[in-house]
């Protein structure tokens, strides 16, 4: 009996023990903590194991285990949770955002996000908070100061004006140096004409097209900085990409938004004038003359400030509206907004209206579709620039004149010879640009096997341009006295087709593959009629059918282009410690000669988190001192195609009238000479980093360290006249550019009611140029030439063994020993030779963004450093030609320390410095016109307040927001000229660009801006 009941006994215990061993379905879901929203797509695994399963869409999640297992919950951007099974079958979590930053996200390549610790190149996010409170209309200057190695500069003051955006210097000497925008994993247009209707480029900057996207709907931006990152993307990524990821819909209860702002802005700084002379020539009053050469002005005499007259208080609006919602298989997001902008000049306007639709549809478990739509139309008004005739000609006018009076009684123009009133400029000048542009993708994802997704997106950008810009009757601009008008209507589309075929699979538990092969088709088209005429038949009509005939010209332009890419991208790891990455992409371009389309480059790069690594061994055990250790390397090479149409010498539309009878086309000598010959240029690049964070994270440095060469460049250069072409296209030279940057993130305090953090990066960027084909020893740039008084003084240029972003400008001839050549009168000579005499290029950048928030109050603001690189000071150039600059207030004489050219022998004869002297010597040397372009600025500072839910939803709002921004309050800088940051002959310009070039451009402003934002 006893027996039996010892059998008994065992069998029930045996029996208990192998129940408990036995698997059973543990269900559950999966929320955020922050919304109490589901999270599809969480990764449930069991610790130790191969098994695991994902969320489905509405956070839902089934899996078999043991009890005593351990379920590790990971999700991208979350804080990673581990859950013991028990007894019970349902495990419910709740994710938190990693705020520390250790699973932070960053959008690469195609859209694909990727968590940050995994990659082993650097890259940038900036939040849609972080683009908010910088309050700016185009959303490259939303950029400025906040990324590490980005250089951003603006073309003026002006509503809608263009802003050029540089990452790690330049890899091209003539090409485009701006990296490509990519919105929602489709590449838009972010190109800037150089030049419209006829106009030289520093007459009417053009604006940008990245300035058409409505910053409210951006979600965050990934900026790209190097080929290992961007070259996924292809050859138009060879200068890095700007990656937007745009605001989507989340399932739950609906959400309607609103948000306005109301901004008021005059100008920041004007330049320093000299009132003691008046109006007149040679010492001698007159007040039909045009400079400021007269007499001693009398005391008591009155004195106008033209330039600050001129200008006007600036007022701005913008109004945004969006509804999201959605439920477990569908989302959606819509928007709609308005900017309107008025100028700190009259008649000046920047107009924005844009909508915008955004749906995701999960038809079944494996299947899922969506896209987005938006329409853009703006509308801008503007005025020309660059020039004595622009607006900026009020700094030229005599200070005892009253410009305001700009009409005679006969209603003619009141103006000086050779030189427009800018009061009737900004009335009789107008220039108006007007874009309806839509943006579109659509997607479907297709998962076939849990191992397996298939991703086709297929995207279009496509926009019309209008432009128009009218010269009146009675302008004193040679050959228009009688007016002109040109008009340019262009079509514009980039219509983008990607298939993604991604497979992943964990082998023994701890190596992780993943693998992409990629299909990629990029077609480019252009379209573009200008037409002008001169000579209005009745001066108060300002139209092309009102010129007269025999001067109308028209001329279409036709421009197409293709790209076609096949790609791979290879990633593996080991138990998320060790990360190395393989890429490889060849491209097709229809651009370049048939036996060279074909290029292929590769990249690779590894990342190991050495911090997990030290906790795997045993020797780290927490993470209060050190919290996160990474190092990164990464290697890559990239291609660049050549422009369209440059394989072939171009024909002019003058016929060749030498003959008996004319007829036909002749060689376009005026234009680039084509050359069949053209290959790619390649740039190899190579960069190394380390991540480290300490007590918790709330110290973090990211270092990185990177060297770029950029061979066999494409040319559009200058050549000598012994080669048969003025210009012409051609292979060869090099560029080096290397740098570091850092940036530091800090959190002094973190309480309960009181928060502070500080974001610090910096920048050190050298490019370098290394070789030039033949025997030249620069490459010029005929889009950013300033001139004095009709004699060409500067313009960028890219230095043989000296800087891209160089200065080539006029200097006083000298010997060998440095002493200036003097003629036989005692006056210094200008060299007959061009030679450097700047380097645009900063030395350091430099941001710093500090964060306090106390409860529902939030502080922030940043200051912007820029350490060294020159400004070309042609406005100060034009005001001493116009004598209005303070530099010509000493109108004595003097002895140049020198010697006699002819003689040979020390000078000692003085020269009377005149009129004479500063209109046909001073002027005509540049050197003295390069100054320090070094700036320190408040960017930005905005005090926000959000009112307390339980005081907001009495009124049935769910989140209620007001705020107070200031712009550019503080500008500490050395530069005499209206602002440092400047581009003259805005962001169109290719190679090294115009950007340190002031010349006569509208100035820059600073504002106050009041905002609210609510929710229900």
């Amino acid at each position: 009996m006893k027996k039996r009941l010892l059998l008994f006994f065992i069998s029930v215990l045996f029996l208990s023990l192998h129940t408990s061993a036995q698997e059973k379905t543990v269900n559950g879901k999966v929320i955020s903590a922050e919304d109490g929203l589901p999270l599809p797509g969480v990764t449930v695994k069991i610790k130790g194991t191969s098994s695991g399963v994902m969320t489905n869409s509405e956070g839902n999640y089934s899996i078999k285990a043991k009890t005593g297992q351990l379920l590790v919950f990971s999700f991208i951007g979350s804080v990673n949770q581990e859950q013991v099974v028990g007894n019970s079958t349902a495990i419910n979590i709740s994710l938190k955002e990693d705020s520390k930053g250790l699973n932070e996200v960053a959008v690469t390549a195609f859209g694909v996000k990727q968590q940050v610790r995994g990659l082993g190149y650097a890259t940038q996010n900036v939040k849609a908070k972080e683009i908010i409170e910088s309050n700016q209309p185009n959303i490259v200057n939303a950029l400025q100061g906040k990324v590490a190695g980005v250089q951003i500069n603006n073309s003026s003051g002006a509503p809608g004006s263009s802003a050029s955006i540089n990452i790690r210097g330049g890899s091209s000497l003539s090409g485009n140096n701006q990296p490509l925008f990519v919105v929602d994993g489709i590449p838009i247009d972010n190109s800037t004409p150089v030049s419209q209707g006829g106009l030289v480029a520093s007459a009417a900057p053009a604006s940008n097209r990245a300035i058409d996207i409505n910053p409210e709907d951006i979600e965050s931006i990934t900026v790209l900085k190097g080929p290992s990152a961007a070259g996924l993307y292809g050859l138009r990524a060879a200068s890095g990409a700007i990656v937007i990821t745009t605001k989507k819909g989340i399932s739950g209860a609906g959400k309607i938004s609103y948000s306005n702002n109301f901004s008021f802005d005059r100008v920041n700084k004007l330049p320093e004038l000299q009132t003691a002379y008046g109006q007149g020539e040679q010492g001698i009053s007159n007040a039909v003359a045009t400079g400021s050469w007269g007499a001693v002005l009398d005391q008591g005499e009155r004195i106008y400030n033209n330039p600050a007259n001129f200008f006007k208080d600036g007022f701005s609006q913008t109004h945004d509206i969006s509804a999201s919602g959605g439920n477990e298989k569908t989302t959606f997001f819509t928007s709609a907004g308005l900017l309107n902008q008025k100028g700190i000049v009259e008649n000046t306007s920047y107009t924005r209206k844009s909508f915008r639709l955004s749906g995701d549809s999960r038809i079944s478990d494996k299947l899922k579709v969506g896209g987005t739509i938006n329409y853009v139309e703006s509308d801008r008004k503007y005025v020309l620039q660059g020039s004595g005739s622009g607006v900026m000609g009020a700094v030229l006018w005599p200070s005892s004149d009253n410009m305001s009076i700009y009409l005679n009684p006969d209603g003619s123009q009141r103006t000086l010879t050779g030189i427009d009133n800018p009061y009737w400029s900004r009335n009789y000048k107008p220039v108006t640009d007007k874009v309806n542009r839509i943006i579109a993708n659509g997607n479907i994802a297709y998962d076939p096997f849990s191992f397996l997704n298939i991703t086709y997106r297929l995207g279009t950008d496509f926009y019309n341009e209008k432009f128009k810009s009218i010269r009146g009757a009675g302008t004193t601009v040679v050959g228009e006295e009688k007016g002109a008008i040109s008009e340019v209507a262009s079509t514009n589309q980039i219509t983008t087709s990607t298939l993604l075929v991604t497979g992943k699979k964990t082998f023994w538990n701890d190596f992780n593959t993943s693998l992409t092969l990629g299909h990629n088709l990029e077609s480019t088209s252009y379209e573009g009629v200008t037409t002008t005429g001169l000579g209005f038949i009745d001066p108060t009509f300002p139209s092309l059918n009102n010129t007269l005939p025999n001067t109308r010209t028209s001329i279409n332009n036709i421009s197409r282009r293709r790209i076609m890419g096949v790609f791979a991208d290879l990633n593996l790891d080991y138990k998320n410690l060790v990360f190395l990455n393989f890429r490889g992409r060849n491209d097709w371009s229809s651009t370049v000669r048939k036996d060279a389309r074909s290029f292929f480059y590769p990249a690779v790069s590894t990342s190991v988190l050495f911090s997990d690594i030290l906790k795997e061994m045993g020797l780290k055990s927490d993470d209060k001192v050190f919290s996160f250790g990474k190092f990164r390397a990464s290697w890559a090479r990239v291609g660049k195609d050549a422009p369209p149409y440059v394989l072939a010498t171009t024909l002019g539309t003058t016929t060749n009238s030498s003959t008996i009878n004319p007829r036909g086309f002749i060689i376009n000598s005026g234009a680039y000479y084509g050359n069949p010959l053209l290959e790619p240029e390649f740039t190899n690049s190579f960069e190394i980093g380390t991540d480290i964070r300490f007590f918790k994270s709330r110290i973090g440095l990211d270092v990185t360290y990177y060297n770029s060469t950029s061979d066999n460049q494409i040319l559009a250069t200058r050549t000598t006249p012994s080669s048969g072409s003025f210009l012409a296209y051609l292979n060869g030279g090099s560029i080096n550019s290397k740098g570091v940057e850092a940036i530091l993130n800090v959190q002094p305090i973190i309480h309960k009611d009181f928060k502070w953090s500080i974001d610090f990066n910096f920048a050190k960027n050298k490019s370098t140029v290394k070789s030039l084909p033949g025997e030249l020893d620069r490459i010029e740039l005929s889009d950013a030439w300033v001139a004095a008084g009709g004699t060409n003084v500067a313009q960028a240029a890219a230095f043989l063994n000296g800087s891209l972003f160089g200065i080539n400008g006029t200097v006083w001839k000298k010997n060998s020993d440095g002493k200036l050549l003097l003629d036989n009168n005692g006056a210094p000579q200008v060299a007959p030779a061009l030679t450097v005499i700047g380097d645009r290029n900063p030395d350091f950048t430099a941001g710093i963004t500090n964060t306090f928030t106390y409860k529902n109050l939030s502080l922030s603001f940043m200051i912007d450093i820029r350490r060294g690189g020159d400004i070309f000071n042609n406005t100060e150039n034009a005001m001493v030609y116009a004598g209005t600059s303070t530099k010509t207030l000493d109108r004595t004489s003097k002895v140049f320390d020198g010697i006699i050219e002819s003689t040979g022998l020390p000078n000692t004869k003085s020269i009377k410095l005149d009129q004479n002297y500063y209109q046909t010597l001073y002027t005509k040397q540049g050197y003295d016109f390069v100054e320090d372009g070094s700036w320190y600025r408040l960017r930005y500072a905005t005090i926000s307040y959000n009112f307390p839910k339980t005081m907001i939803q009495r009124i049935g709002l769910s989140n209620l927001q007001v705020s107070v921004t200031g712009r550019n309050l503080i500008l500490i800088t050395k530069y005499s000229g209206v602002d440092p940051e400047v581009s003259g002959s805005g962001a169109g310009v290719n190679g090294s660009g115009s950007f340190g070039f002031d010349n006569l451009g509208i100035p820059a402003t600073r504002g106050f801006d009041l905002g609210l934002r609510l929710s229900f």
